[in-house]
């Protein structure tokens, strides 16, 4: 049992009239029974549609979701940033998940196995998607730390990667940090990992893009959370949009959303895309609105409406927008830039190219083939429906 508080945000019930006024009756009153009464609120049920959350990962589950001691903010780094002791930590940590057999299959698949297609409508294609995957990350990490103590997820700037004139040579594929690039994963820390679609794998740089940092400036220059989410965000701001393009560039399991999980990279993404949001919310608060009361009125798929079981724990949908994570839990690290007199970017691995004033990865010794025409991802191969992250 934890001596942190369990997590539980408060909430301005009279914010939610508002989002209530257009539906049906009986969805109306279920709904406030949820938002209003804190005892109504779901926790993991060993009767979830996704058949892994057997009894014992439920409770274990549950005994993740807890604050840690007021003033002890958690710093999330850049990857590369970190120092090789931090850095090994992590990747140790996440190997004791794999390991960690208490849990069927093992702990980090059964972590992994909450970002399912059950899941889909309500984590993505809406505006839950940045708060439902900040929720899940803290989850991991608190799991993570179960393993190494201060263990903290680092952050990929997969825009520092696409500054390369070819981002497949970034030091990111290299032993030291994800591993391999394509085909199976033997180099690394997780080299040779089985998921429950097949040998761990990548196909990194045949399919999509990484961000840029245009797309950064793009997303910070707005100003409400519906002008950056879906269903009503243009594409060129449309954060879900461009955070899809990385999954597939990486390829493979990260590249269908009921697989992307399985692959450590999905955490170190994700983590980049929420440091993104929290610095488009701290954008916010300097123009004078609240982010914890920026939530959509108009949110596509019910299970993005606000006082939905987010389907995580106790909480609500409308939780993901709440300051408690970033206030008493964690905050993210500046993403690096050139430090002035030096030839690099605070890291051994990151580099500045003074001429465009941009870190750059270090690159592998080693050169990687021109691939013009992808190779069949794992699903294809297998005669599986494509359903990769959408366009």
């Amino acid at each position: 049992m934890h001596a942190e508080r369990q997590l539980s945000p408060e909430r301005d019930n009279s914010y939610m009239v508002p989002f209530l006024i257009t539906m049906p009756s009986l969805y109306k009153i279920l709904l406030l029974l949820l938002g209003l009464f804190p005892l109504c609120r779901l926790q993991f049920r060993s009767t979830n549609s996704n058949n892994n959350l057997n009894a014992n990962f439920v409770q274990w589950m549950n005994g993740l979701f807890y604050l840690p001691p007021d003033g002890q903010l958690r710093v999330r780094k850049e990857y590369r940033t970190l120092t090789d002791t931090e850095r090994n930590d992590f990747h140790r940590a996440l190997v004791m998940l794999k390991r960690d057999r208490s849990i069927a299959p093992n702990k980090y698949d059964a972590l992994a196995s909450l970002h399912h297609l059950n899941t889909a409508a309500g984590a993505h294609g809406g505006p839950n998607f940045p708060g439902w995957h900040r929720v899940y990350l803290v989850l991991i990490e608190n799991a993570l730390r179960e393993k190494v103590p201060n263990v903290t997820l680092p952050y990929w700037d997969n825009t520092l990667d696409a500054n390369l004139p070819d981002p497949r040579l970034s030091i990111t594929w290299s032993p030291l940090f994800l591993g391999s690039s394509r085909g199976v994963v033997r180099t690394g820390p997780f080299a040779g990992w089985n998921t429950p679609y097949g040998a761990l794998r990548r196909n990194v740089g045949t399919d999509r893009r990484l961000m840029s940092s245009t797309d950064l400036g793009l997303i910070l220059s707005r100003r409400w959370l519906w002008e950056i989410t879906n269903p009503s965000a243009s594409d060129q701001y449309n954060l879900e949009l461009l955070h899809n393009h990385v999954h597939v560039y990486v390829g493979e399991q990260m590249s269908r959303i009921e697989s992307a999980s399985y692959d450590p990279a999905f955490f170190t993404h994700h983590t980049f895309i929420d440091c993104l949001w929290e610095e488009f919310r701290e954008r916010q608060r300097a123009r004078g609105i609240n982010p914890g009361r920026d939530y959509p009125r108009i949110v596509g798929d019910n299970q993005h409406q606000p006082l939905v079981p987010m389907g995580l724990g106790r909480l609500l949908v409308i939780d993901g927008i709440n300051d408690i994570f970033t206030r008493r839990i964690y905050k993210c690290e500046k993403r690096p830039t050139c430090v002035q007199g030096t030839n690099h970017c605070g890291s051994q691995y990151l580099r500045c190219n003074w001429s465009t004033r941009q870190c750059l990865p270090l690159i592998m010794g080693r050169s990687v083939a021109p691939q013009r025409t992808a190779r069949p991802q794992w699903w294809q191969r297998n005669g599986m429906a494509n359903q990769v992250f959408g366009k």
